[in-house]
C-alpha cells in the first residue's frame, strides 16, 4: 500500500532537506538565484520530503495583489507520480486564499513539465504587449518582483489569462526593433555622434532583419516538412541584460527569440525529435550567413553599395551563431543549441565547432 502524500507548510529545520532537493533539480548557475520566502509548501510521503513549492506575495498596480509560483521542484525518483501536480494545486489554492488578484509563474519555454501543469489550470502566457496593457509603466517593477529580468527564454504565465491570442508577427517585429535599438546604443558609444550621420542607422535593421528572417524561414521550412505547427515568441526578459551590456562594455547580446509548438500544452521529450532538426536548420542558417560574409570579403569583388552590409554581417554573424549553437547550458538553454544537444550530440559538435571556429578567422 502506497503511503499518502501530504502537502503542508515547511518547517524551518527542513530547509536543508528542501535545498538539497532543489540542488538536484536545477543546474549549477540557476541554483545561485534560489531563495526561500515565508511561504513554502512541502510534499511529504511516509515522513520523507518529496518536493516543495516556494510561493511569493507582492503588490500589483492600482492596489491589487499578486502571487507568484516562484520555485517548484520534486525529487528525481518521484517524478511522474503526481507530486508536482499536488504541489501546484496546493500552491495555487494558497495564493487564492491570500486574495491574490493575479497568480503568475515564470517558466522556461522548453520546461513543459511545469508549463503543462499551469496550462491545465487555466494559466496563459502573457506576451510582452499583454504585460504592458495589464501593468502599464509598472511592468519593469513587476519584473523585478517576479525575477523576470535575466531569465532568458522564460515566459510569464498568468491566471486569469488574457483570454485572447496575441500577435506572433508583432513580437517578431518588436524583437527586431529592440535589437536594433541595442545596436544603435553600442555603435553610438563606440563612434560617438558620428554614428547618427553614418549609414549604420539603416544597415543595422536590414542586417538584423536578414539574420532573424533567414533563421526563422529555415526553421519554418523544416517544421512544415515535419507537419509541426509552430509560432514565434520573443524573449522579453533578455533585454535588461542586453541593455546592460550595450550601455556598459558596448557589446551586443543577440536576443533571437524562437519558434515553439503552437499548442498551449506539449511535451518537450516527444517534440524534440522534430524540434531538434528545426533548431539545427536555424543554427545552420546563421552559420551560412556568417561564413558566407567572411568568404565574400576574402575572395569576392563586392559592389560598393553592398559592401557595408556584408561587413556588418561578418561582424555580427559570429556572435549570433555562437549564442544560438555553442552555449547549450543555463542561462542560454532557450537558444537552438540546447535543442540540438538534446536531439543529436554529433550534430551539435559539428555545428558548435563551426560556430567557434568563425571567431578565430
Amino acid at each position: 500500500m502506497t503511503a499518502e502524500t501530504k502537502i503542508r507548510p515547511m518547517r524551518d529545520e527542513e530547509k536543508p532537506a528542501v535545498r538539497d532537493i532543489m540542488r538536484r533539480s536545477f543546474p549549477l548557475v540557476q541554483r545561485w538565484f534560489f531563495s526561500f520566502t515565508p511561504h513554502v509548501l512541502v510534499a511529504e510521503t511516509g515522513g520523507k520530503i518529496q518536493g516543495a513549492v516556494v510561493l511569493k506575495l507582492f503588490a500589483l498596480p492600482r492596489g491589487r495583489r499578486g502571487g507568484l509560483m516562484y520555485w517548484a521542484f520534486t525529487r528525481p525518483d518521484t517524478r511522474g507520480q503526481g507530486v508536482g501536480r499536488q504541489l501546484f494545486d496546493a500552491g495555487i489554492r494558497f495564493l487564492e486564499e491570500q486574495a491574490c488578484d493575479e497568480i503568475l509563474g515564470c517558466v522556461e519555454g522548453n520546461n513543459t513539465s511545469s508549463s503543462n501543469l499551469l496550462a491545465a489550470r487555466g494559466f496563459e502566457i502573457l506576451s510582452p504587449g499583454r504585460q504592458l496593457r495589464r501593468w502599464g509603466l509598472h511592468t519593469p517593477l513587476v519584473w523585478l518582483k517576479i525575477f523576470h529580468y535575466i531569465d532568458i527564454g522564460h515566459f510569464v504565465w498568468a491566471h486569469p489569462g488574457p483570454g485572447r491570442a496575441d500577435s506572433a508577427p508583432l513580437q517578431w517585429w518588436g524583437n527586431l526593433a529592440m535589437n536594433s535599438l541595442l545596436l544603435f546604443l553600442v555603435f553610438w558609444r563606440l563612434k560617438g555622434a558620428a554614428f547618427f550621420a553614418s549609414s549604420l542607422c539603416y544597415e543595422i535593421p536590414v542586417v538584423l532583419g536578414v539574420f532573424f528572417g533567414v533563421r526563422e524561414l529555415a526553421m519554418r521550412l523544416v517544421t512544415r516538412g515535419h507537419g509541426l505547427a509552430v509560432r514565434y515568441r520573443a524573449w522579453e526578459s533578455a533585454f535588461p541584460l542586453g541593455l546592460a551590456l550595450a550601455a556598459g562594455p558596448a557589446w551586443w547580446f543577440p536576443i533571437l527569440g524562437s519558434v515553439y509548438p503552437a499548442a498551449p500544452s506539449w511535451r518537450y521529450r516527444d517534440a524534440i525529435r522534430k524540434l531538434g532538426p528545426v533548431a539545427a536548420a536555424g543554427g545552420l542558417a546563421l552559420l551560412l550567413l556568417s561564413w558566407g560574409a567572411w568568404a565574400l570579403l576574402r575572395w569576392a569583388a563586392i559592389p560598393p553599395m553592398v559592401l557595408p552590409f556584408i561587413k556588418l554581417t561578418a561582424t555580427l554573424g559570429p556572435l549570433a551563431a555562437l549564442f544560438d549553437i555553442a552555449l547549450p547550458f543555463f542561462p542560454f538553454v532557450s537558444f537552438n543549441g540546447r535543442r540540438i544537444w538534446d536531439w543529436s550530440r554529433p550534430a551539435w559538435v559539428v555545428l558548435a565547432v563551426l560556430a567557434v571556429a568563425r571567431l578565430f578567422v
